[in-house]
């Protein structure tokens, strides 16, 4: 689902700046056993969101990292994690 992909990169990017991409991709690869980050499924957003927990305490205060972790969450409002994209 790239328009998730592009979604969560859009967060991450305004929690991290550049270093956003290198990490949330890599993040997300972790998240699906190596499938690639802009397939993502929205019924992957809770590990994401857990790992991002884990992770982003090394780069931003526990705040921030808490509220990044928050947006990811945030979008299983927007993206059914039942909902197949369509031509799948």
């Amino acid at each position: 689902m790239r328009r998730l992909y592009e979604d969560i990169l859009a967060i991450a990017k305004n929690y991290m700046g550049p270093a956003a991409e290198d990490y949330i991709r890599r993040r997300i690869r972790i998240v699906q056993a190596g499938r690639q980050p802009e397939e993502i499924e929205p019924d992957k957003l809770d590990r994401l969101a857990k790992g991002i927990e884990m992770s982003a305490g090394g780069y931003m205060s526990t705040a921030k990292s808490r509220a990044f972790q928050a947006e990811i969450l945030a979008l299983t409002q927007k993206y059914d994690p039942g909902e197949k994209p369509p031509g799948s």
